[in-house]
């Protein structure tokens, strides 16, 4: 990983351009002659545009292999972090890590745009100069916000540093910095607008601010763990709330039409009004290979393979878990669940591009679907299907494929403010409000807390608690880090992480002639048996609630200290 501080610190490449495709090998923006640039708002503007790099992409779903909800079957894409490795030479400051941006480069680059905008009071109008100091300040805030929910403490500066000011930087202790990050957020909420007109209503808004500043606050609003804000759950209801009340975001589909899978296909990503920011992507521009990466299941190909588990925590439609339903049957799993297991993952049985998906280990060609016939077919049974437009065909338009994809998304803030209300127990019909209002999008029942005859009721403030951060699980599932940052702030690590990650197991049958794929002698029974372990424990351990600091940056500046049990 690129994460010198000395290098980003001393000078790092800040570009004119566009948020998605840009050329990192450029001149920094502060060895621009001020004669040429620093002179309009447009130039403003492309130096703020190049902030918006460190927003998390399709790709981010990717970071599931990082939890117990998933595996990684193309083989050799899967890290060390996955497999509960915590080198400290394995890490950089980064805030997004499939793109491996510096977080530090990212923060230098906001630090000189909000340097420079002191001298341009007589170029910029009141409202394009909100405009800008409000984007840069949402983005310095959220850069700073990932550095310390990863690390702990880490360095802190405001100022585009020389060289000559490097060899005194230290660790900052990070409620400092979680303070600052507000300062910058809370400024933003004030300085940006509520939305942006044609080709810019991708930029960050008010919105998008306060569900910034709603994540800051939640994340560290657990008197459980190790780092801790006593009024984080006030902070992150509040802000949560902010966003409601608009009045410019809703649920996709909210009136239960079946379409909840149509969510995540790049059209409705950039056209309904759930996502409250999103990280734009145009086919042929910034184009990815992401149907065949993430699932490309009806040739063998599964980048993401959903795990047991996961699988196992969808609800049945009564609203009863698995384990204690009176419709749940193991030999037919996908009968009478919530509608989202279908939407997620990919039922054995259905017909994909012309052919049917079939997990099972013996197929009749060498681009079966079915596990181990070759080295990236599905490693748990299991295919990935969010994500996935069966209009769009991998070997076609799939290579050349744009896929937006939402940083926050209306469900978020609902689920938030639940959590929040929740936590606080004086409001829990305002928690159950917020929470049924994202189940009852796909018709799941509601929960509530009037009658015990039912599944659906909640007895308890932990009971509630459980949905709740079951329906963060299903719902955010491939979308980006969520789980391995959500079972952190809750202090489940230790239970969650330290657990066999498993797969579908079978019962081999011997008849003649009975493989209808080539005919053999040998089948295999579907959800039969104890399940099969397909990656050991990521052995987490308490230290690990934060990432090591980057090797390489202690090995340049000795003012850094380790984090303890590195």
């Amino acid at each position: 990983m690129k994460s010198k501080i000395t290098a980003i610190l001393s000078g790092v490449a800040i570009l004119m351009g566009t948020s998605a495709c840009v050329d990192l090998d450029q001149a920094p923006m502060d060895q621009i002659s001020d004669a040429t640039f620093w002179r309009s708002e447009a130039d403003a503007t492309q130096a703020v545009n190049e902030l918006y790099r460190c927003l998390p992409g399709a790709f981010s779903s990717q970071e599931d292999i990082n939890t117990d909800n998933a595996v990684h079957g193309i083989k050799w894409a899967a890290g060390a972090l996955s497999q509960g490795v915590y080198d400290p030479s394995n890490f950089g400051w980064t805030v997004y890590e499939p793109n491996g941006l510096d977080g530090y480069g990212l923060i230098r680059n906001a630090n000189v745009i909000l340097d420079h905008l002191k001298n341009m009071t007589e170029i910029l109008s009141a409202d394009a100069m909100n405009r800008v100091e409000g984007q840069t300040r949402f983005f310095r805030a959220y850069t700073y916000f990932n550095l310390i929910k990863q690390f702990g403490d880490v360095p802190y500066t405001d100022q585009p540093l020389t060289i000559s000011e490097l060899p005194d930087i230290t660790r900052t202790d990070w409620r400092e910095v979680y303070d600052h990050a507000m300062e910058d957020v809370n400024l933003a909420i004030e300085m940006l607008p509520a939305t942006w007109d044609g080709a810019n209503n991708y930029r960050v808004t008010k919105a998008a601010a306060n569900m910034l500043k709603a994540e800051m606050a939640l994340y560290f609003a657990n008197p459980e763990c190790q780092h801790y804000v006593a009024e984080g759950y006030q902070t992150a209801a509040a802000a949560a709330k902010a966003v409601i009340d608009s009045g410019l975001y809703g649920l996709f589909d909210e009136q239960n039409t079946g379409r909840y899978q149509e969510m995540f296909w790049e059209h409705v990503v950039e056209t309904s009004n759930e996502p409250i920011l999103i990280n734009k992507s145009v086919a042929g521009q910034n184009s990815n290979y992401y149907i065949g990466f993430l699932a490309f299941p009806t040739l063998g190909w599964g980048g993401l393979n959903p795990c047991q588990s996961l699988v196992d925590c969808f609800e049945t439609t009564d609203g009863a878990p698995i384990a204690t339903s009176k419709i749940y049957n193991p030999r037919d799993p996908y009968r009478n669940r919530d509608p989202r297991l279908k939407a997620v993952i990919f039922e054995a049985g259905e017909v994909m591009y012309d052919k049917e998906i079939d997990p099972r280990p013996i197929g009749g060609d060498k681009n079966t679907t079915g596990y181990g016939n070759n080295r990236d077919a599905t490693a748990t049974g299991y295919y990935t299907k969010k994500w996935i437009n069966p209009s769009i065909y991998p070997l076609t338009d799939g290579w050349d494929m744009g896929q937006s994809f939402c940083v926050y998304r209306f469900t978020e803030t609902l689920l938030i403010y639940a959590e929040a209300m929740n936590e606080m127990s004086d409001r829990p019909q305002e928690a159950l409000d917020a929470v049924n209002r994202v189940r009852a999008r796909v018709g799941m029942p509601a929960l509530q807390k009037t009658d015990p005859s039912l599944p659906t009721y909640v007895a308890t403030q932990d009971d509630l608690r459980q949905r709740i951060r079951n329906e963060w699980r299903i719902e955010f599932a491939f979308e980006g880090d969520h789980r391995q940052w959500d079972v952190r702030r809750w202090n489940i690590a230790m239970d969650v992480f330290n657990q066999p990650r498993l797969g579908i197991n079978w019962t081999e049958i011997h008849e003649p002639g009975i493989n209808p794929y080539d005919g053999s002698d040998i089948y295999y029974e579907l959800y039969t048996g104890d399940h099969i372990v397909v990656s050991p424990t990521l052995t987490y351990q308490p230290h690990n609630y934060v990432y090591p600091v980057p090797q390489d940056e202690i090995d340049l500046n000795k003012n850094l200290k380790q984090n303890p049990g590195y």
